[in-house]
């Protein structure tokens, strides 16, 4: 991917000849994946200088810049610049040093530079110098650590510019810009640009004091779209807006924001907001989040008409305004954005959505206020919940939290156990959209594979025991991979999209799976489900081009096709199979009394059977096997043994 490099071209082209050099000889830069970095252990032994943080898990090179010469009260550049490279950590120990930008700049391959967890300190220059790193994540993972940046920005703009290739993942922890800028700047704080294709973790951040965006990272979704998760942040009193959000599959849960005290002004003017929703990624989740609102500032919520079209869920919220505006809507988001367990408290105006599930008087929580600037985290920690997506969760505590070892949200891929199956997915070429949505549930457990996306899409174990998989918006084209355990049991694919299925290396369909195990076609047996319920997005179909796959199969099973629970919509049916078809009025069923397509008849012919079914089932015997079916709407189905 090409990238565009600002004022950082020379230093690019140094740090590759070095990272070439360390593949040269016999480094193992290029066999790290992101995992390398994420065994994050507490406070090591420090160096002469009391230097100690995060130890992250390199099998190449770590550098102590205390023990390389570095005191207190100097200039960290040079340092920087003779020892941070591809393959390396870089420690710095306990102390203030001058920054003026230089030794950040370029693309790395699993690095990282961790301050001592007992404080580190960049002193920029007078606000008028330009200080602009750039850093992004070439492959693997790069991490920022236990970094205050002191001394306010200037008007022109001084930016930290992160991002991460894709595939490859950025990481700025507890890294901390406390004094902002001075007025009217166009100055920002941490800034992701249209490059960053990969995963931006932003976490245990705080900001204050900005007169332009504290952490702008909205600017990906017009390029290559990479999702951004920022975690546990505070943003007290800045803003022309604190945050700008977000591309497709952005997070931002267990945040802070404040506007108690009038922050400078930008190089636009003032306009003081909490989190504004400017571009119109989809699949957006903003929850687990406080704030401590008043007229000081402008709206703490705001739905910018140029992020018409996008959507996601706000939920968890605890909002306290006393005097300004809570929700600023420029666009209809009905439909595209809804609200969850939103607590209003305050006199202010909240203009909250009214389709928004909202708290409001006695009943509603106050936010909590507590916050710190300086969090460094615990061992072993990674973005909480699946880290994107509107069905992600969080596991952290809220705002304030310390970090620590609270999150489960994943093994290390490497130390997983070897499973059974892989499963490859592709979404066709031809498919109109990246609205197609692909699930299936296995009686064993579920892994991402190679092709998969993690931050994207989502493994849940269910209460009864099975596991399931969904590939969430698969771009036309897209390749997504799982290996499993155990058999699939059911599977849905959003209706009207194509998508290729190949089981452990060899081409087939999920009909095929599921109705004609015994075939050799997978690890069916002929006794599992072919379709489950809900989607998510409420029209689904199951669809299948099932071929002969050998001898039919002359036991009788039971096909199921399963509508209950939708009171209002129906599923029309198709499936055929490769013996007989007759109707089982035995495991046919209404529930509260049906709707009137359940009182229809089924047209049953010659082994096909096309039907409709509203909130009830429909069942068939049929001898043979199932060769292929689809299903045009909100229901499940299930294949039995007679």
């Amino acid at each position: 991917m090409a990238r565009r490099q600002d004022d950082s071209d020379c230093r690019k082209e140094r740090l590759i000849e070095r990272r070439s050099l360390l593949k040269a000889v016999g480094g193992t830069t290029a066999a790290l994946g992101a995992s390398g970095l994420l065994g994050a252990a507490g406070a090591q032994e420090g160096s002469q200088q009391g230097s100690q943080g995060s130890e992250v898990d390199f099998t190449d090179t770590t550098v102590d810049l205390g023990q390389e010469g570095l005191s207190d009260g100097d200039l960290i550049d040079p340092y920087l610049d003779d020892h941070l490279s591809s393959g390396t950590l870089v420690k710095i120990p306990a102390g203030e040093y001058a920054f003026e930008g230089e030794g950040l700049a370029g693309d790395y391959e699993n690095a990282a530079l961790v301050g001592s967890t007992k404080g580190v300190v960049f002193n920029r220059p007078e606000p008028e110098e330009l200080v602009r790193p750039d850093i992004f994540a070439e492959s693997g993972t790069v991490r920022l650590e236990n970094i205050t940046v002191k001394g306010k920005k200037g008007q022109e703009q001084s930016r930290w510019r992160v991002g991460a290739a894709r595939d490859a993942r950025m990481e700025c922890i507890n890294v901390n810009m406390p004094d902002g800028t001075v007025d009217g700047s166009d100055s920002t704080g941490l800034y992701a640009g249209t490059d960053h294709a990969g995963t931006l973790w932003i976490r245990n951040c705080y900001f204050s004091m900005f007169g332009n965006v504290a952490c702008y990272v909205s600017d990906p979704y017009k390029g290559e779209n990479g999702p951004v998760i920022v975690e546990n942040c505070d943003f007290v009193n800045t803003g022309m807006a604190a945050v700008r959000f977000a591309s497709d599959g952005s997070v931002m849960r267990d945040c802070y924001f404040e506007a108690t005290e009038r922050a400078p002004a930008g190089n636009t003017g003032w306009n003081q907001r909490g989190i504004k929703i400017d571009d119109a990624g989809t699949d957006v989740v903003i929850e687990d989040t406080d704030f401590n609102w008043s007229d000081t500032g402008a709206m703490a919520i705001k739905f910018d008409e140029d992020g018409q079209g996008g959507g996601g869920v706000l939920r968890n919220l605890r909002v306290y305004n006393d005097g300004g505006t809570t929700f600023s809507v420029e666009w209809d988001i009905e439909g595209h954005w809804s609200g969850e367990n939103i607590h209003l408290s305050g006199d202010a105006d909240h203009y909250a959505p009214d389709h928004f599930q909202t708290v409001t008087g006695s009943q509603a929580e106050r936010p909590d206020t507590e916050y710190s600037i300086w969090k460094p985290i615990g061992a072993n920690v990674e973005p909480s919940g699946p880290g994107a997506g509107a069905g992600s969760g969080s596991s952290d505590g809220g705002s304030g939290d310390e970090g620590g070892n609270d999150d489960e949200s994943g093994d290390d891929e490497d130390s997983q156990e070897p499973l059974d199956h892989e499963l490859v997915l592709q979404a066709s070429d031809d498919n109109p959209d990246k609205n197609c949505n692909v699930r299936f549930t296995t009686s064993g457990p579920i892994q991402f594979a190679d092709e998969a996306e993690p931050n994207t899409d989502e493994i849940t174990e269910n209460d009864d025991g099975t596991f399931t998989a969904t590939s969430i918006r698969m771009n036309p084209g897209a390749l997504d991979s799982y290996t499993f355990d155990g058999e699939i049991e059911s599977f849905e694919i959003s209706s009207g999209y194509d998508v290729t299925v190949e089981l452990d290396g060899e081409e087939t369909t999920f009909a095929e799976i599921i109705g004609d195990g015994d075939a050799g076609n997978g690890p069916g047996d002929g006794s599992e489900s072919g379709g489950s319920g809900d989607s998510g997005n409420g029209k689904d179909s199951s669809e299948g081009n099932g071929g002969n796959g050998g001898n039919a199969d002359p036991r009788q099973k039971i096909l199921v096709i399963d509508g209950t629970g939708d009171a209002e919509e129906i599923a029309k049916y198709e499936f055929s199979v490769s013996g007989t078809a007759t109707r089982d009025a035995g495991r046919s069923m209404t529930v509260d009394g049906g709707l009137p397509w359940d009182r229809m008849t089924d047209h049953v012919s010659d082994g096909t059977v096309v039907g409709v079914v509203g909130n009830g089932k429909d069942a068939f015997r049929f001898t043979g096997s199932l060769e292929g079916i689809s299903v045009d709407g909100n229901a499940g189905v299930k294949i039995l043994e007679a």
